[in-house]
């Protein structure tokens, strides 16, 4: 006999769900904490600050998130100029792959024309124009992998910001990266680079993976009930890879002990560290695999035991990556 819940399941072509492309953004504990922290950053008119973590604790979604939320607040507004700067390693630090990048990054239409001096003019004016359609006069960019940024990318970043500034439009910079940059700072305040500081690193954050068993049922109460596909349509993604057990009551949230203690014991057995951190990359991992392989499309399982947990912590390559950085962390010790 057909299951009824799965006649009605939605047709989806293989490989296009987001829990198989990963285009998907949930909510964490942190992610809300930094959000209040940018907010109030904002709402100062503070130039800059810093934004640091480790790799892989999830810091490029959380800003995806958190740029989609911003506009929402009204010191930011709708209309808002807010721009995510991907940083790559730059061969030269010459002024004309500086600004070509930022020109490509905020998806300007001729990035690559002309030398470096008609780039910067063109990027000034972009952003002038964005800033003047802005209900705020403000700029907003999180610069994503800023650990790559060197003291004459900071010069010219300068150059942005007076330029605005010169027309009455408030720039303001996020820099994104891992605990580099807090080095880079102490080398400015070595070289008595205030005028770095003060426009761009007088503040910072530590953003932090998961460390709670609440961190984890928050999250997966965001599979349970808020993200959903189709777009519109009531299949959370829960629902759509449990879809019987759903109808029952099943949901991943009231599986939080288990997954924590699958966490827990991992990192105990391996003695990877002293304390949990978990970052978001093997969490989303974790999940994912418990969505394909426990749910309809896999063993169909009606609860998931702290060993299904661990299976699918061990899958996303969690304990992998732990050996290796304490691999890497007694090699530099010796």
């Amino acid at each position: 006999m057909v299951n009824s819940n799965l006649s009605i399941r939605p047709y989806i072509s293989p490989g296009s769900h987001p829990i198989d492309t990963g285009s998907y953004l949930i909510a964490t504990n942190e992610i809300n904490r930094m959000f209040k922290r940018i907010v109030m950053w904002i709402q100062s008119r503070t130039p800059g600050a810093i934004i640091v973590g480790n790799p892989r604790l999830g810091k490029t979604r959380a800003i995806r998130y958190i740029i989609s939320a911003l506009p929402s607040i009204d010191i930011v507004g709708k209309n808002a100029a807010i721009f995510n700067i991907k940083c790559s390693k730059f061969k030269n630090v010459t002024e004309n792959d500086f600004f070509e990048l930022f020109l490509r990054e905020v998806n300007h239409a001729t990035p690559s024309a002309g030398k470096a001096v008609a780039k910067r003019q063109r990027l000034y004016n972009f952003l002038i124009e964005k800033g003047f359609s802005s209900s705020k006069n403000r700029v907003i960019l999180f610069l994503d992998d800023a650990q790559r940024l060197t003291e004459l990318h900071y010069e010219w970043l300068m150059d942005i910001y007076n330029e605005l500034d010169s027309v009455g439009i408030l720039l303001t910079v996020f820099l994104v990266g891992q605990r580099e940059l807090l080095s880079q700072r102490s080398a400015f305040v070595h070289t008595n680079k205030k005028q770095i500081i003060g426009r761009f690193m007088l503040h910072d954050y530590h953003f932090k993976g998961l460390v709670s068993q609440e961190d984890i049922e928050l999250c997966l109460k965001s599979f349970d009930e808020i993200s959903v596909y189709p777009i519109g349509s009531e299949w959370t993604f829960t629902k759509y890879f449990f879809p019987s057990q759903f109808d029952k009551g099943f949901r991943l949230s009231t599986f939080s002990k288990e997954l924590y203690s699958a966490f827990a014991e991992l990192i105990r057995e391996n003695k990877s560290r002293a304390k949990i951190e978990i970052p978001m990359f093997y969490f989303t991992g974790t999940v994912e695999n418990a969505l394909r392989f426990l749910g309809t499309d896999g063993v169909n399982v009606n609860r998931i035991s702290i060993n299904d947990w661990r299976s699918c912590i061990e899958e996303s390559g969690y304990v992998a990556a732990e050996k290796y950085s304490e691999f890497l962390l007694a090699e530099g010790e010796r």
